[in-house]
């Protein structure tokens, strides 16, 4: 009997410990995941936080920023600054390997084209549909009116629920696709819808309707040059093309093929400088020196090699541009590459436009910022002085923006009697772009001149 009690107490202990094992295993399990995830949550919150906020000390103002920005270069410029300014053509050596590589970043700050606000004609009052009219006869006037046709040669005419526009264009200006392309942005935006559209070799009818109106509009575009015949055509303009130096031969002469008109911008101390304007000048062509002046963000962003900087003294921007013109002495005059903040300070413009006056030559503001003081200095310093309207290629090369720019230059002719625009010619694709470009600006009847050519030397009475 007691060896058959002492089985029965053993069963006894051994089957609770059984059970509690599994929960303590449990419990142990459970924490490290929990624990992973809340880490994981905490890290993600932490870095959508980093991305979405904003910059705790941007500017209010982009004046107030270049100010500020000046003021702090002038009076702590950069141990890197200081280097390049001293050694001169010892620094040069350094930097010549990465040029070409850092070359896109420098244009970016040439083709961000923030100073095309301040070209842009006085803003005119909202016109308002006349008598009769419905928002699409308005637009077709207003489209009409972009293209320059004249409002007395427009025929319009209702049957039934049809009105039929009958709008003749100037085969010398433009084509019937562009003049489409206006006629249909205008229209859409009045809340017009495309139904159909037809298309032959001299005529292009587009069918408009719009929602809760039974109208249908027909929009006939046909060529008759006939009317257009006592208007007088004065379109000009002048293109120029920057950053030659560095590009290769062989992409050069594809650029030398273009008109003799066009313009080159040749970077001082490249391998092809000498090569690019001696070609040029060869054939008749303007060439201009592209300076290197300092941009807002310097020296994070670099302009390149012997740059204009802001805490250059006036004998060294002088000994700068003299060693430069020597080198160039073909070229007409200079334009600025990058200097969004060089060309804001009057101090370094002023200096800038003393040596260009002595070696008697012109000045193209390329406006890479739109609070650039340089055409006034160049002005008031009695110096042939220009300034860049638009940039052809930003932001990219593509048939939108062909489009957008052909109509802005459209535009700005209408409020000044010449256009200035900036492209560039880092690779075949620009070269190609730029071909079809001028191919369009001809078909809209503007004619390329060089820029001495242009009248902008305007100084006012008042200085």
């Amino acid at each position: 009997m007691a060896k058959i009690k002492k089985k029965t107490v053993t069963r006894a202990k051994t089957k609770p410990k059984s059970k509690a094992k599994p929960k303590r295993i449990k419990h142990k399990n459970r924490r490290p995941r929990l624990g992973l995830y809340l880490l994981a949550a905490v890290i993600t919150i932490v870095i959508m936080w980093g991305l979405i906020r904003e910059p705790q000390d941007a500017p209010q103002d982009l004046q107030d920023m270049v100010a500020k920005e000046i003021t702090e270069r002038k009076e702590s410029p950069p141990k890197e600054s200081k280097t390049k300014a001293d050694t001169g053509k010892t620094k040069t050596k350094a930097k010549t390997k990465t040029k070409v590589k850092d070359q896109p970043k420098a244009v970016t700050e040439e083709i961000a084209e923030p100073v095309i606000a301040t070209v842009k004609p006085p803003v005119k009052p909202t016109p308002t549909p006349k008598a009769g009219e419905t928002e699409l006869d308005l637009a077709i006037r207003l489209a009409a009116d972009k293209l320059g046709v004249p409002a007395t040669a427009i025929r319009r005419k209702k049957t039934g629920d049809v009105i039929q526009y009958s709008v003749p264009v100037d085969r010398s200006l433009m084509d019937l696709t562009y003049a489409n392309m206006i006629f249909k942005g205008e229209l859409e935006r009045s809340g017009a819808v495309l139904h159909s559209g037809t298309d032959d070799s001299n005529k292009q009818t587009l069918i408009f309707g719009q929602k809760g109106l039974p109208d249908k509009y027909h929009l006939v575009l046909h060529y008759d040059s006939s009317i257009y015949k006592s208007k007088a055509n004065q379109q000009t303009i002048t293109i120029v093309v920057d950053d030659f130096g560095a590009i290769s031969p062989e992409l050069l002469d594809g650029f030398l093929a273009l008109d003799t008109q066009v313009c080159f911008a040749i970077f001082p101390d490249e391998k092809y400088s000498t090569l690019t304007m001696q070609k040029a000048r060869s054939q008749g062509r303007e060439t201009l020196i592209h300076v290197p002046m300092e941009p807002i963000g310097y020296p994070r962003i670099d302009p390149g090699k012997n740059a204009i900087l802001l805490q250059h003294t006036e004998a060294q921007i002088k000994k700068t541009l003299t060693q430069f013109i020597s080198d160039m002495p073909d070229c007409i005059g200079i334009n600025n590459h990058m200097g969004s903040l060089a060309t804001t300070d009057p101090d370094v413009m002023n200096s800038v436009m003393k040596t260009l006056k002595e070696h008697n030559k012109v000045f193209l503001d390329s406006r890479t910022t739109n609070v650039s003081v340089a055409y006034q200095i160049a002005q008031k310093s009695h110096i042939k002085a220009f300034r860049n309207d638009i940039f052809l290629d930003s932001p990219n090369i593509n048939q939108s923006t062909m489009e957008a720019k052909l109509n802005r230059i459209i535009e700005l002719s209408k409020s000044q009697n010449h256009v200035i625009a900036i492209t560039h010619c880092h690779n075949r694709d620009k070269l190609v772009y730029l071909k079809a470009f001028i191919s369009r600006l001809k078909k809209a009847g503007f004619t390329l001149i060089p820029l001495s050519e242009v009248g902008e030397y305007e100084v006012p009475e008042i200085l």
